[in-house]
């Protein structure tokens, strides 16, 4: 089997440009999709493994934030009244 055969036998949903697709409207969840896609070096799936956690983890922080800001100025606000 050549190269462009080879292409061609990668089911769509493992096509790296799906792959990144994934990723961005399923976060997390798609990492299983990322280390079974065989259109993915090993160190291409470790790499968008570890950048898809590191975001995960700042976003989470970044939502805890938010709500004890948001907690914040509404219990400010309540004092007022």
């Amino acid at each position: 089997m050549n190269e462009s055969e080879s292409k061609k036998a990668i089911k769509w949903y493992y096509r790296p440009v799906m792959v990144i697709v994934a990723i961005l409207v399923l976060g997390p969840l798609a990492l299983p999709i990322v280390w079974m896609s065989p259109a993915l070096k090993r160190w291409h799936k470790a790499a968008l493994s570890v950048v898809t956690l590191v975001l995960t983890l700042w976003l989470i922080k970044a939502t805890i934030d938010i709500y004890r800001s948001v907690s914040n100025q509404m219990r400010d606000m309540q004092a007022l009244f």
